[in-house]
This record gives structure tokens, C-alpha cells and sequence, in this order.
């Protein structure tokens, strides 16, 4: 994402820090998954003129654990309202008392780019909200509308849905469980562009990566995908456009979910790892590139991803093979970017993970 560089800009990024800005889900609760420039997660880390590989090997930054902390079991993190129907308490994992809703704590958190499971508990079971229809979800960061897309009743032993972006509301009734899908509404450019990309990158995980059978590569067995300066670390940003995070008990209104690394235009960027490519193309919102631009996500086997975006030119396509060093593409500064560079993402499943000690 866009490289932050002026003092101003830093400043406020330490400040956030600092601060925890942006208030926690009713309790402290996790936000949204956001990508984008990050704030400096330590000053060498912020400053460095040497390549990447000179940063790691003088040890900065330490390790971060994956995005997604999870709350104490029975939390509040939200109210639920469907149409017509009073607000309902959202609590994590299994509801504690009945006529609340529970969170599925394996999946995505109000306002984030990734599939909700809610599930009633027990002597909770509200008409099925028609097609079309919106359900409120408010939280102590925000409220996010989402729009009823069907109802449908599953049997106990039908596969889970894949996991694509939006809520999914299951009640279990006598004759099975009633499942209601909805689609997170994006109300803004920014967040469209955040929702396309999330979306296509979901269902290319879903439709490819099950011909990676590998283990995947271990920690610190990565290659960097090109050499500079990393001019954007893993972690919180000022930037508005970014969705929100809470990361370690605080709440960030803005977060980087990768490392940004400065090069010129046309620098070659190559593939980190063997893997199969499961997504390359551009994202666009009203015929614009927006996001993540032109990108590339590529499968290592074992859940484990690498994402390399605001590319200038792509020289892979989806469904092929690549070798570790292979170039993929070239960088440039595609979609939501200020100037030429590399924004880097390692994911485990859907989870954006500090790239920093998976690469050797």
C-alpha cells in the first residue's frame, strides 16, 4: 500500500499506537480485517536503507503472532438487529444463557472482509429475514449493515458453506437448520475494493489450493520477493481507507497486514516459494484499479499464502506452477498506492500473519 514516509504521518502512526485509538467490540472485541500501509513497528524497522535481508538479520522486528486474537469465551462483541425484530446480544463462542446469539470463534468478526458464523442458542429461533432485507451488527467500532441474500434449510450432515465474505446466521429448528446468508454492504469506494478483493481471493483459495498437497514451507524459509528498503512494516497506520484491527487486547482503526518494500518501476518481483498460482489479475471498482491494484496470491500448501500487489505487469496466471524464485511480475503502484513499490503479505488460511519471520 502507499508508502508513509513524512514525518507527519509517522507521528500519527505512533501515536495510534500509542493510544489504541478506535474502541473495541462493546468489550474490547476484535475488528475488521484490513490491509494496507502500516505504521513503523520499530524505528529501525521504520528507517532501514538496507535490503530487506539486512533488516532481518540484525533481528528487528520481533515476532508477531497471527491477526485475529480471540476474546475470553462468553464476551459481548455485538448487537444483532434483523428486520423487525428487537436487538439481540452477540456473545463469543457458545451463548451462555439462552436467547442469545453465539460467534463461531474460527471465523471473521463484525465488519471484516471474511465469512461470520453466528449461531442461535438455545429457545432463539426468529423468522427467517426475507432476501433483500438488512441486519444491523453494532459494535463498539462500528455499525455494519449486511443484506439477507436467501434462507435455506440444511440437513445435520451437510459440508459447511466455503468461506466467502459476508454473515452467515445459523438457527437450528426441528427439521434442521435454518441457514441465512448475507453480503456485507460496502458503502464506499475503499471498502468495495476491500470486499472484491477478499471475495476473489476466497473463492481462488477454495477452487485451487486443494492441488497443493505439501506440507508448505516451514518459518523462515521464504525468499524475499525482491530487494530494498522496507519503507511500510506489519501493523497499525493512519491511513483512513484501512479497515480497523484489534491486535493484542487493542483496537487500531487502521492496520497493515503486510510489509511494503520500496523499489522503482518495472523491478521483477518473484515468487517466494513453490506453489500454484490461484489468483492473478486486477482489482477494479467503477473501472478504476483500486486496492490492491494488479496482484498475484499464490498457494504453498499447508493453509499458507503469499499475496504480492500494486504490480505494473503480471507474468503468471492462475492454475499455474511457479518455482521458488520464479518472476511472477513486475512492481509498480497499481490501485491504492503514492509511488512505486512491493506490498508484501504472508496469510496462514485467511489470516494475515507478520511476514517478517517466515522469510530467511
Amino acid at each position: 500500500m502507499p508508502a508513509m514516509t513524512s514525518p507527519r504521518a509517522r507521528r500519527a502512526a505512533r501515536l495510534l499506537m500509542g493510544l489504541g485509538a478506535g474502541g473495541a467490540i462493546l468489550a474490547g472485541a476484535l475488528a475488521a480485517t484490513a490491509r494496507g500501509p502500516a505504521a513503523h513497528a520499530t524505528t529501525a524497522h521504520a528507517t532501514a536503507a538496507a535490503t530487506p535481508r539486512a533488516v532481518v538479520a540484525h533481528g528487528t522486528p520481533p515476532p508477531m503472532p497471527a491477526l485475529r486474537p480471540r476474546l475470553v469465551e462468553g464476551s459481548v462483541i455485538a448487537r444483532l438487529t434483523l428486520p423487525g425484530g428487537r436487538p439481540l446480544t452477540v456473545l463469543e463462542g457458545t451463548p451462555a444463557r439462552p436467547g442469545m446469539v453465539g460467534h463461531d470463534t474460527t471465523t471473521a468478526y463484525p465488519g471484516e472482509p471474511h465469512s461470520m458464523l453466528l449461531i442461535a442458542g438455545p429457545g432463539l429461533s426468529p423468522a427467517a429475514p426475507p432476501a433483500g432485507s438488512t441486519i444491523s451488527v453494532a459494535t463498539g467500532y462500528g455499525v455494519y449493515r449486511y443484506q439477507v441474500a436467501e434462507n435455506h434449510l440444511a440437513a445435520p450432515s451437510d459440508a459447511p458453506p466455503a468461506e466467502v465474505p459476508g454473515l452467515r446466521l445459523l438457527v437450528p429448528l426441528s427439521g434442521g437448520t435454518r441457514v441465512t446468508s448475507a453480503t456485507l454492504l460496502a458503502e464506499d469506494p475503499q471498502s468495495r475494493a476491500e470486499l472484491a478483493e477478499e471475495t476473489a481471493v476466497a473463492e481462488a483459495q477454495a477452487a485451487l489450493s486443494a492441488s497443493v498437497a505439501t506440507a508448505g514451507p516451514a518459518a523462515g524459509h521464504l525468499l524475499w520477493p525482491c530487494s530494498g528498503p522496507i519503507t511500510q512494516g506489519f501493523g497499525p497506520t493512519g491511513y483512513s481507507f484501512e479497515f480497523p484491527y484489534v491486535y493484542q487486547g487493542v483496537s487500531y482503526p487502521h492496520f497493515h497486514t503486510g510489509v511494503d518494500v520500496g523499489v522503482g518501476l518495472g523491478t521483477p518481483i518473484a515468487a517466494a516459494a513453490d506453489g500454484v498460482v490461484v489468483l492473478a489479475g486486477t482489482n477494479l471498482v467503477d473501472g478504476k484499479p483500486a486496492g490492491y491494484g494488479t496482484y498475484v496470491v499464490i498457494a504453498h500448501g499447508g493453509g499458507l499464502y503469499t499475496l504480492y500487489a500494486h504490480l505494473s505487469q503480471l507474468e503468471v496466471s492462475a492454475g499455474q506452477r511457479v518455482r521458488a524464485g520464479q518472476e511472477i511480475g513486475l512492481s509498480g503502484s497499481t490501485g491504492n498506492s503514492t509511488g512505486p513499490h512491493l506490498h508484501f503479505e504472508v496469510r496462514v488460511g485467511a489470516d494475515p500473519v507478520d511476514p517478517m519471520p517466515y522469510l530467511g
